[in-house]
């Protein structure tokens, strides 16, 4: 059975359609209103656009992805109950747990932080309000893929959504900044966790665009979550240079139909193009990177 079928639908003032499993109602409700503000803002920024999408929140015993449960997702695919869906977890589940244990990995300073922002029971974290911002990201893909956007790359169309989400909280809901921002600070600075997947995981943007998380031989859900620190980072960076205009750039130029590659995209190809249309923070960031 396709995710989302036999859903309830929500009852909101949204621009777009709401479906929840059994007893998902409250979280649905809390994605679908940060993702409604998010929506409209980002249309105004993209000249009007409006993608047609429908965000569906999923129990774990309902929850039908490759993903695992907790990891979000954008679909377009036809043989999901329509195209154009974005899939949140009504929780975060054994994945979002594991990520936090692995984050108190680190020294005490960084435990300290850590549990100050996202404080849980018996001394591990709750990411849940780290988690909810995350249907910004979805919200990104959306975007991106139904605004035809020609990103040549995943780790493109990542720092993207990425870029999306950040754009909104720092300028909409400056209160969720911390929110969104001491997790992938403190994750960036995780010498543990760095070690392990510079040595027996994946660690270059090469590396990123041969092992997707949902392409062929994926790399560990922990390891993508190691490039999504370091990809938030970058575009936090961008942005507290550059403003909004970042994000506006990014969606003209590649919507445009102006990029053409002549033959495999790669990061060496694409840092001058970010350079010059978008951003050099993000081109001289990847370029850093490679």
């Amino acid at each position: 059975m396709t995710i989302g079928s036999g859903f309830a639908e929500l009852v909101g003032d949204y621009p777009f359609e709401v479906r929840f499993s059994r007893g998902s109602s409250a979280q649905a409700r809390d994605a679908a209103d940060i993702a409604s503000s998010a929506y409209v803002y980002l249309s105004r920024l993209f000249s009007g656009f409006k993608p047609d999408i429908a965000l569906i929140v999923s129990d774990e015993e309902c929850w039908e992805s490759r993903q695992p449960y907790g990891l979000p997702y954008f679909d377009n695919d036809a043989d999901q109950i329509r195209p154009g869906i974005l899939v949140m977890p009504a929780g975060g589940g054994h994945f979002w747990s594991s990520i936090g244990d692995d984050l108190l990995n680190a020294p005490p300073a960084s435990c300290a932080r850590l549990r100050a922002q996202y404080p849980g029971s018996d001394g591990r974290l709750n990411l849940q309000p780290f988690f909810d911002l995350v249907t910004i990201h979805e919200l990104g893909h959306a975007f991106e893929v139904l605004g035809d956007l020609k990103l040549p790359t995943f780790w493109l169309s990542e720092m993207f959504a990425n870029l999306a989400m950040h754009t909104f909280i720092a300028r909409e809901r400056r209160d969720k900044l911390d929110t969104l921002e001491v997790i992938a600070i403190e994750g960036t600075q995780n010498q543990s966790l760095d070690f392990r997947m510079r040595a027996d995981g994946c660690s270059t943007l090469a590396e990123f665009e041969i092992h997707y998380s949902g392409g062929y031989s994926p790399m560990s859900p922990l390891n993508y979550v190691w490039y999504q620190y370091r990809i938030q980072r970058l575009v936090a960076a961008a942005f507290d240079v550059e403003g909004e205009d970042v994000l506006v750039r990014f969606w003209n130029y590649f919507r445009s139909g102006k990029y053409q590659s002549f033959g495999d995209a790669n990061a060496s190809s694409i840092v001058p193009i970010l350079c010059r249309e978008v951003s050099e923070v993000l081109g001289r960031g990847v370029q850093a990177w490679c």
